[in-house]
């Protein structure tokens, strides 16, 4: 059984891979056993007993139907063949949609977390700011540093936001050090 099984799948993939073949096969078989039978039609009759004519036509009736059949099945091959091609890219296609969507979702876990994490912090930094500067007074080169640090911590509150909101993304190349980064795209 199984043999009969392994047989019938190699010729299956045969005639998959080459079906023009195969066709061709079929009726160039056809062809000459419809020859073969005329031969022999016209030796065993006398030529004045039937029209030579009609035996032509009855010993070769079906070829040009079955050569219409075997292009026909040539083109159903064909579809079917095109039809898999892109039925496995849209197979591809959505098994990518679904792993980018799988990672987008990873990511905006890990951002949330992040979030809880830092924003904290940031709250503390960001409310320590205003007492520094009254305590700094006049004094031109401590506010800077202020100022840095309040820019720096809306930067880190502005791309945590970002990416709290991520819908799309990009991976860009940080360098050989760095690595892979993710950057938000994110739609206003």
């Amino acid at each position: 059984m199984k043999s009969i099984k392994k047989m019938y799948e190699r010729m299956k993939a045969l005639c998959i891979a080459y079906p023009a073949f195969v066709s061709g096969f079929f009726i160039y078989s056809y062809l000459f056993f419809c020859i073969l039978q005329y031969f022999f039609k016209l030796k065993s009759s006398s030529l004045f007993h039937s029209p030579i004519l009609t035996d032509v036509v009855e010993s070769f009736d079906a070829f040009p139907f079955m050569w219409l059949l075997s292009a026909a099945l040539v083109k159903v091959i064909e579809v079917r063949t095109k039809l898999h091609k892109s039925e496995e890219q849209r197979i591809f296609a959505e098994r990518e949609k679904q792993l980018r969507q799988s990672q987008l979702k990873t990511l905006q876990e890990v951002t949330r977390g992040v979030q809880h994490h830092v924003n904290n912090p940031l709250a503390i930094i960001a409310l320590t700011l205003a007492p520094a500067r009254k305590a700094a007074g006049n004094n031109q080169k401590v506010l800077h540093q202020l100022d840095i640090i309040d820019e720096a911590v809306k930067r880190m509150s502005t791309a945590l936001e970002d990416f709290s909101k991520i819908r799309e993304y990009t991976v860009e190349s940080g360098g050989p050090i760095v690595g892979d980064i993710v950057t938000p795209n994110v739609k206003q």
